[in-house]
C-alpha cells in the first residue's frame, strides 16, 4: 500500500514538473514570439531611419548650411533611435536566439545613433559658420573680406573660428576655410604693424612727421594688400593725407603711382569673354567684370570662370536700365537680384556698382548705400567704333595715373583688341590692378 502511494506520489509530482515545464516552454515562446514581432517592427524602423541617415550623409555643405529642414530630420532620427532603442532594452524573458538578435540589434541601433550624433554636429557648426561669415558657399575669399570688417580679430574669436573649421566635414571648402583663417592671421599682424606706423606720423586726422619716400611705398603697398574693402579705405584716406606732403618733398613719386584698372561691361557670354580670359591669363593680369544679372542667369559656368580666375566681379544691374528713371522699387530689385545670383555662384557678394550709362542719382545712392558707385575715365568707345585701332588710340589719348579703362567683354573687337591695349600699357610702365583699388 505504502509502495502504491509512493509512486503515485512520484507520478503526480513528475505530472507537476511535466506541466510547468510545459507551461514555461508556452510561455517562453509566446515571448519569444513577441519578442521577435518587436524586433521585425523596430528592424523596420531602423530601415526607415537608416534611409535618412543616407540622405543627410551625402548632403552637401551648402545644404548643411541653408536647409533648415535637414536639422529637423536628423533630430527626428535621432528620437525614432533612442525609442528603438528603449523598445529593444525592455525585451527580456528570450531565448538564446531571439537574445542574439536582440543583441545584434541594439548593437546597430547605437552605431546608428552615434553617426546621427556626428551629421548633428556637422549641421549646427556648418549653420554656426553660416551666422559667422553670412554667406554661402564658403570660400577663402569670403571669409577673409568679412572676417576683416574691424581693424582686428580677437585671438579668443578666432581660436572660436578655429574650433568651428576644425568640426567641419572634410573636403575643398574645410580646407579654403583653412587657408582663410592663415591668411586672417596674415592680416592681422599686417593691421597691427600699420597702426603702429600710422600713429607715427598722423594723431587725429593731422599730419605729426611727413614719412620719406621709402616709408610711404611700404605703407602704400600694405595698404594695397588688405582684402577688405572698409579697412581699404580707412587707411587710404589716410594715405592720401600723408601723400600730398610726401610728394612736395619728392616730386618723382608720381612716377610710382601709374595704376590702371581694366574693366568690362555687359557680359559675359562664352565666346568673346573666355577670349579676354585667355588673354589675362598671358599676361597675368587681374580685371574686373560688371556684370548684368541676364548674362549671368544665361552663362553661370563662365561667371564661375571669371571667379575662379581670381577677378573681381561688380554689378551693371540685371537688364541694363536706366536707373534715373526708375523709382527705388525698381532700383532695388535691378541690383540685388543681379547680387543674389552672382553670390550663388561664386559665394562673393559685388561690392562695386556699374550704373549703365553711368547714370545715377540720390535715389540710386540712397537704395544701394553699401555698394560703391564705379565709373571710369577712360571710355574706348568700343561699343560705337568696333575697331581695334581706335579703341587702342582712345587709351593713348586719355591714359593718365589712375586710369580705369572701360571695355566691354561681349565685342569681338574688343577681345581682338586687348592684347594690344595691355602691351602699350605696359611699355608706359602701367601696373594693372582692380577697379576696387582705384575706386576706393
Amino acid at each position: 500500500m505504502v509502495e502504491k502511494r509512493k509512486k503515485q506520489f512520484i507520478l503526480i509530482f513528475l505530472l507537476l514538473i511535466l506541466v510547468v515545464e510545459v507551461v514555461f516552454l508556452v510561455r517562453r515562446m509566446t515571448l519569444d514570439k513577441k519578442a521577435s514581432q518587436t524586433l521585425a517592427s523596430v528592424t523596420s524602423e531602423k530601415n526607415m531611419i537608416e534611409e535618412s541617415l543616407n540622405s543627410l550623409n551625402h548632403s552637401t555643405l551648402e545644404n548643411y548650411v541653408t536647409s533648415k529642414d535637414l536639422l529637423t530630420t536628423s533630430n527626428k532620427a535621432q528620437e525614432q533611435v533612442e525609442t528603438s532603442i528603449k523598445k529593444v532594452d525592455e525585451i527580456s524573458n528570450i531565448s538564446g536566439k531571439v537574445k542574439h538578435q536582440k543583441g545584434q540589434l541594439l548593437t546597430e541601433l547605437q552605431k546608428d545613433s552615434k553617426v546621427i550624433q556626428l551629421v548633428q554636429n556637422k549641421i549646427k557648426v556648418s549653420q554656426e559658420m553660416r551666422d559667422i561669415f553670412g554667406t554661402t558657399p564658403f570660400s577663402k575669399n569670403t571669409l577673409v573680406k568679412n572676417l576683416a570688417i574691424t581693424k582686428s580679430v580677437s585671438s579668443t574669436l578666432q581660436d572660436d573660428l578655429t574650433s568651428q573649421v576644425s568640426a567641419l566635414p572634410k573636403g575643398e571648402q574645410k580646407s579654403a576655410l583653412e587657408e582663410g583663417l592663415k591668411e586672417v592671421t596674415t592680416q592681422n599682424q599686417t593691421l597691427a604693424t600699420l597702426d603702429k606706423e600710422m600713429a607715427t606720423y598722423i594723431q587725429k586726422d593731422k599730419i605729426k612727421t611727413v614719412p620719406s619716400s621709402d616709408e610711404y611705398k611700404k605703407l602704400d603697398k600694405a595698404v594695397s594688400e588688405l582684402k577688405n574693402d572698409k579697412l581699404k579705405k580707412t587707411y587710404a584716406s589716410q594715405l592720401s593725407l600723408l601723400e600730398q606732403e610726401v610728394i612736395k618733398n619728392d616730386p618723382t613719386l608720381l612716377n610710382d603711382d601709374k595704376k590702371v584698372a581694366l574693366t568690362f561691361d555687359d557680359g559675359p557670354n562664352n565666346t568673346s569673354s573666355l577670349q579676354i580670359l585667355d588673354t589675362l591669363k598671358k599676361y597675368d593680369i587681374k580685371a574686373t567684370f560688371f556684370m548684368l544679372g541676364s548674362m549671368v542667369d544665361t552663362y553661370p559656368d563662365v561667371v564661375k570662370k571669371i571667379h575662379d580666375a581670381g577677378h573681381e566681379i561688380g554689378n551693371h544691374t540685371y537688364d541694363h536700365k536706366d536707373l534715373t528713371k526708375l523709382d527705388e522699387a525698381s532700383i532695388k530689385q535691378e541690383i540685388d537680384s543681379t547680387n543674389q545670383k552672382i553670390e550663388k555662384l561664386t559665394g562673393e557678394k559685388p561690392t562695386l556698382l556699374r550704373p549703365p550709362y553711368g547714370a545715377y542719382n540720390d535715389r540710386v545712392t540712397k537704395v544701394e548705400s553699401n555698394m560703391s558707385i564705379a565709373l571710369w575715365n577712360i571710355d574706348t568707345l568700343d561699343w560705337k567704333t568696333h575697331n581695334p585701332t581706335a579703341i587702342l588710340g582712345e587709351v593713348k589719348k586719355e591714359l593718365q595715373p589712375h586710369s580705369i579703362v572701360l571695355m566691354h567683354d561681349i565685342h569681338q573687337d574688343s577681345a581682338d583688341s586687348l592684347e594690344n591695349v595691355i602691351k602699350y600699357l605696359k611699355s608706359q610702365g602701367y601696373t594693372f590692378v582692380l577697379a576696387n583699388e582705384l575706386i576706393n
